[in-house]
């Protein structure tokens, strides 16, 4: 059993964050190239004039490196440099903004925080809504990705070796609205696995979850896995982490290939689960090019506290 504190006594949500929310010796890490509105909040813009040493801003010119500025210093950084990222983030403290960072630049950096046992605290900001997808006809009903750059490890989840018996493999997929990513990825696992999905219970919204089945309905037939759906809140990568637990407990000696296609905080707890369990656990992700005005506004704003990561 994981030892993560409990969703109730380690996670925080703000309709709208202010100075004083922040640790005293907080840095703040942070998109600068983000484009949606809650990619990068009003309040990071704030403190860095007053203090630029508590912001790190980051730009994500590509799938290999990041420019970073903290303070009066720019240079870029490889996200396959380990020391320069345990350079970067040798802090008391951090809070990590991923609204707007992408997947591919935030895991490096929670694997670094999560190795040195860093005082922790990550931040996501949901959206007022999600632009509709305009083709009546859409397996998806969010207009969300323009396209994908293809199966890649994320920096620092590369193996080097797969299962050790092809027979006892699972593939979990956090489902979200777009129905098509858990599909192609298990596409590139032969044999295939059993399938286990994951379905965001409750949902951000009420409507989410009825939404994300749909989305999702030609997978989940295809491979008849409405059988071995599990649930685990939207929000919370605890409930998600512990998910992960469950089906490790159910399926002992099993290899598990995730794919964090879902929810933020799924991939959140998800990414957590294979630092924590590099053996048997393998990351697959497809690096999807967001579109445009994907979303709108900001919505509630989670903050997950993982205090020194004192999961086993």
């Amino acid at each position: 059993m994981s030892s993560f504190p409990l969703p109730s006594s380690r996670t925080l949500r703000f309709k709208e964050l202010v100075q004083c929310d922040l640790g005293l010796s907080e840095v703040v890490i942070s998109a600068a190239d983000a484009t949606e509105n809650r990619g990068q909040l009003p309040l990071w813009t704030n403190i860095d004039k007053d203090d630029p040493n508590r912001v790190i801003w980051v730009r994500q010119p590509n799938r290999e490196n990041i420019v970073v500025k903290h303070g009066a210093q720019e240079h870029t950084i490889s996200l396959r440099d380990e020391r320069a990222i345990d350079k970067l983030l040798s802090l008391p403290r951090v809070l990590m903004d991923i609204s707007g960072l992408q997947h591919h630049v935030w895991a490096p950096l929670l694997k670094s925080l999560y190795s040195r046992k860093i005082r922790t605290r990550v931040l996501y900001a949901e959206p007022e809504s999600y632009k509709a997808h305009p083709s009546p006809a859409s397996a998806t009903l969010f207009d969300l990705s323009v396209g994908f750059d293809g199966l890649e490890p994320l920096p620092g989840f590369a193996r080097l070796s797969g299962p050790s018996d092809d027979s006892k493999c699972l593939f979990v997929a956090m489902l979200g609205f777009e129905g098509n990513r858990p599909e192609r990825l298990v596409m590139q696992v032969d044999p295939t696995p059993r399938i286990i999905p994951v379905v965001g219970v409750p949902g951000f919204q009420m409507e989410y979850p009825a939404f994300t089945i749909a989305c999702n309905r030609l997978f989940l037939n295809e491979y008849r896995a409405h059988s071995e759906v599990r649930y685990a809140r939207a929000s919370c990568p605890f409930e998600a982490y512990q998910t992960l637990c469950s089906i490790q407990r159910d399926y002992p000696d099993h290899y598990l290939y995730l794919a964090p296609v879902g929810t933020k905080p799924h991939a959140l707890g998800t990414i957590l689960f294979a630092i924590a369990h590099p053996d048997n656990t393998e990351v697959m992700f497809d690096h999807p090019v967001r579109k445009a005005g994907r979303t709108t506004g900001v919505g509630v704003i989670h903050i997950y506290d993982f205090e020194t990561f004192n999961a086993p």
